[in-house]
């Protein structure tokens, strides 16, 4: 994974932070759940480490259930733009019948 960060400060002094990931094969996805408490998603990949969970010890809300489902349809459309795309930049099989296709 590669990770960039830059903080921002505003005219009133408020920082505004942006962080860039890029994953790759060698980046760990994982989901932890627990009997009781809230379930913790974790990225990592070498010296960076992202984790997401509730703010709350244990406690469960209607809105982390909301932010969970909003995370999670975030996911589904990426994954679905990346499956559209992908298949652009594969380079396109040798035709047999062209004459570059052909071994000599």
């Amino acid at each position: 994974m590669t990770a960039t960060a830059s903080v921002r400060f505003g005219g009133d002094g408020t920082a505004e932070v942006q962080s860039h990931v890029r994953l790759t094969p060698s980046t760990h996805i994982q989901c932890s759940t627990y009997d009781g408490a809230a379930p913790i998603l974790s990225i990592h990949d070498g010296q960076v480490d992202i984790v997401i969970t509730n703010p709350g010890r244990g406690e469960v809300t209607e809105d982390d259930v909301a932010f969970g489902r909003a995370l999670a349809e975030a996911a589904t459309r990426y994954a679905a733009e990346l499956e559209q795309l992908a298949p652009r930049n594969r380079p396109a099989a040798a035709d047999p019948e062209e004459p570059s296709g052909r071994a000599a």
